[in-house]
């Protein structure tokens, strides 16, 4: 794949449990991720362990990481990382 540009605007105001966040998956390695932007009532990033943090465009991320096993995924079944 390539580098991808996302644009977005307008009011994020939830009202309970929501993420703005983008979401994906890579195969190889199997990897599911969420970019998140900000979420509702509940951290999605909790239980998971904190690997570091980046800035892009003057906007600070946290990374996590947590090991999904059994679950779910685009191949079936599986074990994988999720970011």
């Amino acid at each position: 794949g390539s580098a991808q540009a996302i644009s977005f605007s307008g009011t994020y105001d939830p009202d309970g449990n929501s993420y703005l966040s983008i979401y994906g998956w890579t195969e190889n390695p199997l990897i599911e991720y969420y970019i998140v932007e900000d979420f509702g009532t509940y951290d999605p990033s909790t239980g998971a362990t904190l690997l570091g943090s980046v800035t892009s465009d003057g906007s600070v991320y946290n990374i996590y990481q947590t090991q999904r096993v059994n679950e779910p995924s685009i191949i079936g079944t599986a074990t994988f990382n999720q970011y």
